[in-house]
């Protein structure tokens, strides 16, 4: 790359890090049509209507009025007893005695 070709860019990233912070930032309303804004001051006065209205009825309504009540906890339960049987095989117990074979739950 040449020189001017060095300089030339680095002029016109200058001239926009320059230009663009320089602009000023704006809240406009890109699709503000000036028939909407009755509604919207009707609007804001229904909205603190409201809140004027149902603040006396605050205070018997608990600590959740205006947010949504936080989740119930989770109790999980014990794992259920198996339903299940098992054969044990017919056996000699530890003192010499034949056990014969028979269903069993397991522990």
């Amino acid at each position: 790359m040449t020189t001017r070709k060095i300089i030339i860019l680095a002029s016109i990233g200058l001239a926009l890090f320059m230009i663009i912070p320089a602009t000023p930032a704006n809240a406009d309303c890109y699709y503000c049509n000036p028939l909407l804004f009755p509604f919207a001051v009707a609007a804001a006065a229904v909205g603190t209507a409201a809140a004027i209205v149902t603040a006396p009825f605050c205070p018997y309504c608990g600590p959740h009025y205006y947010y949504a009540p936080a989740p119930a906890p989770v109790y999980y339960s014990p794992p259920p007893y198996p339903s299940y049987r098992v054969w044990v095989r017919g056996h000699y117990n530890r003192y010499g005695a034949w056990v014969p074979g028979h269903w069993r739950h397991p522990q």
